[in-house]
């Protein structure tokens, strides 16, 4: 029994250095094998995910313009940290505070962590990998994206849910852009919105401008067509194809030579629109919808059509 005994403890000890090489050859296909089976889901794509329910908030970061706009509406005691662009920059509420990024650059990690937030806004995609990383630092990240009008309510509910029981954002958004009751308007109601010249694009109904449009009882006259780009949600207008769109008004968005240069092409692939039925719009409001401010702007002019 002795024998026996001693025999397979020395066994035992030579199968020591072999087990640890099999683990060691096995670790990484285990590796594989947890992260499907054992941690959580990615989100999908677009879906606003919140990395800590519950408590509320007293220093955030916002890395988009809208998204800090929303922020300091709610409480701009809050705030400690926004985006570096022509919007923020000119915007006296956010004057001396801190910017995590300039123009359309990522935000710099570190600036961010240094401000020591308990909540970090981002747009979904564009942030994804910087609001990972926060996550990752155990910082509670909230990745938007707000691509419909829908969506930007949704998103100043959550932001309410966070920040402040007030309603102030919600109704402040109906304020600047009340929605159209009823049928579409008769008189010029049909709508073609034109972004670009090389290509020229034009918005689907799934966009941000697209929703707009729809908001205010417009006939976007391109929502029904095929085709795509590389944008989301907007297509590409060749002008032999602006020979099929009947629209009243023309919307154009930053044109290059100005409108004048515009109304000029327009007259020839669309003759039934007159030179004062081209008007020109702004990028912030009407694509991107950039802040509140620019967002008025733009529904304010969408009335007036």
């Amino acid at each position: 029994m002795l024998i026996l005994f001693d025999r397979g403890s020395v066994i035992g000890i030579k199968l020591i250095p072999l087990v640890y090489e099999i683990v060691a050859y096995l670790y990484p296909f285990l590796s594989v094998l947890l992260v499907f089976f054992w941690l959580p889901p990615l989100r999908a794509q677009g879906e606003i995910d919140i990395s800590r329910s519950g408590r509320q908030v007293s220093r955030v970061v916002a890395l988009t313009s809208l998204s800090a706009d929303m922020v300091v509406s709610l409480d701009p005691g809050v705030l400690v940290g926004v985006p570096g662009t022509s919007l923020t920059n000119n915007d006296s509420r956010f004057k001396g505070m801190k910017r995590i990024s300039s123009g359309r650059s990522q935000p710099s990690l570190e600036a961010i962590v240094a401000l020591k937030p308990d909540l970090v806004v981002g747009a979904d995609g564009f942030h994804s990998k910087i609001l990972n990383g926060l996550n990752g630092l155990g910082i509670a990240t909230l990745s938007l994206r707000i691509d419909r009008w829908n969506r930007l309510e949704e998103a100043a509910q959550l932001l309410r849910q966070r920040i402040s029981n007030s309603d102030v954002l919600e109704q402040k958004l109906a304020d600047i852009c009340p929605a159209v009751s009823g049928v579409a308007k008769p008189s010029r109601s049909r709508v073609l919105i034109l972004v670009g010249v090389s290509p020229k694009l034009s918005p689907s109904s799934d966009s941000w401008s697209g929703s707009l449009l729809a908001r205010h009882g417009l006939i976007n006259v391109t929502q029904g067509l095929s085709g795509g780009s590389e944008f989301s949600g907007y297509i590409t207008m060749s002008n032999e194809r602006l020979l099929t769109v009947d629209a009243d008004t023309v919307l154009a968005v930053n044109p290059s030579g100005g409108a004048k240069q515009l109304r000029q092409l327009i007259r020839q692939f669309l003759p039934k629109v007159k030179s004062k039925n081209v008007v020109k719009m702004d990028y912030y409001g009407l694509i991107n919808p950039g802040s509140l401010g620019s967002i008025a702007s733009a529904c304010k002019r969408l009335r007036a059509l």
